[in-house]
């Protein structure tokens, strides 16, 4: 199923027992996990949890699926990344899941590799193994992105050229999340600036034509001292601190790729960086202060003369 047949579903009040939800960008499955829960009309207090599927035993996400619901239709279970289980681990998984039989619902998530055809393998594998879930398939391509931007504007009533519609299309035609984020980055600027002057107005410039969470793991990178000073400069624009950790990730293997004398070394970064993620994933309060201490704590990591790994 596609995810425009989960919508139609969704609006005759039509809602599974089980999904799982596949899609090249965790936008589309946050979208459509809030439609369930639209649909359903569920109280979150009582009847709505979420679980990591590497972090939680599939036993105590059975045990809360049978519970009943306090003031729902049925009680929301969702269980994200399922991309971070091993094949075993994953087909353990898939099989407990697959002996339940509980009227509440169940909603487990994948975000896959946006290739094409590690995409489609993926899709072909899960489908053999949770058979009893109904399987919902996103992907992004430029006609959502034309899609996208036409009702976001309309909605919010910005106007833009038939020139910047077309260099947004082309510039975003993958990524609805950073097309998402850009139209963020103007809604929380104008919110905090209140009037606009003109340093203001080249302020929010910068802001939306280079300055990005890539930047600042790219100065991270590239040993520079101000990276903790672009990280805050950033801050009020992030929606998330997993933007930080994800490009930081990225940029990490981007440097190993480049340099294969580096790989040793950068396991304790690698290390570190990933035990912030599972924080970030468990919502922790501390992550932008985890991420400070990061930076500080590595700051001459890639700084030219300085010794990897110190």
């Amino acid at each position: 199923m596609k995810g425009d047949q989960l919508k139609k579903n969704l609006k005759q009040g039509k809602v599974a027992n089980q999904y799982l939800l596949i899609a090249d960008e965790a936008i589309f499955i946050e979208n459509a996990i809030e439609s369930i829960k639209e649909v359903l009309d569920i109280n979150e207090s009582f009847d709505y949890d979420t679980f990591s599927a590497s972090e939680t035993p599939v036993e105590e996400i059975i045990q809360k699926l049978y519970l009943n619901p306090f003031g729902s239709s049925k009680r929301l279970l969702v269980v994200k990344h399922l991309e971070e289980l091993k094949n075993n681990a994953l087909s353990s998984f898939a099989k407990a899941i697959n002996q339940t039989k509980s009227q509440n619902c169940l909603v487990m998530t994948r975000v896959v590799n946006k290739d094409a055809r590690r995409s489609t393998r993926g899709k072909k594998k899960i489908d053999e193994l949770f058979s009893r879930a109904v399987p919902v398939f996103f992907s992004t391509d430029k006609s959502i992105i034309h899609k996208w931007i036409s009702v976001k504007t309309k909605r919010d009533n910005i106007k833009l050229t038939p020139s910047l519609m077309r260099y947004l299309e082309e510039e975003f035609s993958n990524d609805i999340t950073g097309l998402k984020n850009e139209f963020d980055k103007i809604e929380n600027y104008l919110h905090e600036a209140g009037t606009l002057n003109t340093a203001k107005i080249k302020d929010l410039a910068k802001g939306l034509c280079n300055f990005n969470q890539y930047q600042v793991a790219n100065a991270f990178v590239n040993g520079r001292k101000d990276t903790l000073e672009l990280f805050e400069e950033l801050r009020p624009y992030l929606k998330h601190p997993a933007e930080i950790v994800d490009a930081l990730a990225r940029s990490f293997v981007s440097h190993v790729q480049r340099s294969n004398n580096a790989k040793t070394s950068m396991v304790k970064l690698t290390n570190e960086i990933t035990d912030i993620d599972k924080r970030v994933k468990r919502s922790s309060t501390f992550s932008y202060l985890m991420l400070e201490l990061f930076f500080l704590r590595n700051e001459n990591f890639f700084r030219k003369g300085a010794r990897y790994g110190r």
